[in-house]
């Protein structure tokens, strides 16, 4: 396992612990629209510093990390008629025009090129530290060797720009799991709105409800998602409404390759929007698929409740997703760099050691590592691939 120290030459240091595998992170995310490095060290804030990365190289080692997904996010179209400030931002930088008007599916190939270029730039800088798997087989490989390792994810099937088809592109190029819903409706149904909270942005114009959509999946996403399924690149539904993840539910446990469940960044018991967190029978389900359900790293609010430290709702967020889908069903989706609202214990993933720490204060060693690890390798070792 890749162990929780950097050498002052930035190098990692192999070494004890239980490692971890983060199956949401977003280090491009903020990196592609200001030029912030991952081979760089990052002290981040805890409000929101798109100048200043939380997934770099040296917190991930730091935190004990050995694989973590990086997901590529190319902001929709829909968030700059909706924030009109985003639309001055537009005007005036050249990379952000791009975005907001080049072919979504060129895009998608951009940012996969960035996030490779991106490692590629550690490695010279940094040394044979870090490593993009292409397959399961690939993972097990560059862990074994005491590197670090990085998969490619997709948020959004808006990437697709409706073509299907480009499934088998993404596949080859080592994509394992794309978010099927993300912001804003897509072709493949509506989503949760994760705007509604938002209360001070809507009263500036921002965040209008209009261009949302309740809806569930529709004949396109279902189409999606059985060639997900038979691609073998994992089918998330963590940002659809209740009837959308149900239908892709419905499909997965129909599906002859009985692929596992995966929600990889869920807010667990109340947390943020009501409907973006997994009810109990929603967590029984995955759990049955033998899939596994990312525990956001943000804070805990509920009702009028202060909020909670990172580590406390972690804990609450792991007895929660045990007492209704068992020890298998736990994993980490931190979604460091793609959440504004972390919590001041809960920084980057150099606080891992402290939800590390806390586990082993709860549960066995073996308990953790499955949290911890064990089930998201799982769920990628039987849902990757053919």
């Amino acid at each position: 396992m890749i162990g929780a120290a950097v050498t002052q030459s930035g190098g990692i240091e192999n070494g004890g612990g239980l490692g971890i595998v983060d199956l949401h992170t977003h280090p491009t995310l903020m990196s592609y629209m200001f030029g912030t490095k991952f081979w760089k060290a990052h002290r981040p804030p805890t409000w929101w510093c798109p100048w200043s990365m939380r997934t770099d190289l040296a917190a991930l080692a730091a935190g004990g990390v050995k694989v973590f997904l990086c997901s590529t996010y190319v902001i929709e179209r829909e968030l700059f008629s909706d924030v009109w400030p985003l639309r001055l931002v537009a005007a005036a930088y050249p990379r952000a025009r791009r975005i907001a008007t080049a072919p979504m599916d060129e895009l998608t190939r951009e940012y996969l090129d960035f996030a490779e270029a991106m490692i590629e730039e550690t490695r010279r800088r940094q040394g044979d530290v870090v490593e993009i798997a292409r397959d399961f087989g690939d993972l097990q490989r560059i862990v074994g060797e005491g590197k670090m390792c990085m998969l490619h994810s997709i948020e959004g099937a808006h990437h697709l720009n409706g073509h299907i088809g480009m499934v088998d592109e993404l596949a080859a190029r080592g994509v394992c799991h794309m978010i099927i819903p993300h912001l804003y409706p897509n072709p493949s149904g509506g989503c949760v709105n994760v705007f509604s909270k938002y209360r001070i942005g809507a009263a500036f114009g921002c965040f209008s409800a209009k261009y949302q959509d309740a809806s569930g999946l529709s004949p396109w996403g279902h189409e999606l998602v059985e060639k997900l399924l038979d691609t073998g690149i994992l089918a998330d539904p963590t940002h659809g409404t209740r009837p959308f993840r149900k239908q892709v539910f419905d499909i997965i446990r129909a599906h002859p390759k009985k692929r596992p469940l995966i929600m990889s960044h869920a807010c667990i018991s109340g947390d943020g929007p009501t409907e973006f967190g997994p009810d109990p029978d929603e967590i029984k389900a995955v759990a049955d698929t033998g899939g596994a359900i990312g525990i956001m790293m943000f804070t805990h609010r509920e009702g009028r409740r202060p909020k909670t430290l990172g580590v406390d709702y972690a804990m609450h967020a792991i007895a929660h997703l045990v007492r209704y889908g068992g020890e298998e069903v736990v994993a980490i989706g931190s979604d460091f760099d793609g959440t504004s609202d972390v919590a001041r214990d809960m920084r980057s993933p150099r606080d891992y050691q402290r939800l590390r720490e806390a586990i082993l204060r709860k549960y066995s060693e073996d308990q953790a590592a499955k949290f911890l690890s064990g089930n998201a390798e799982r769920v990628l070792k039987h849902g990757w691939g053919n």
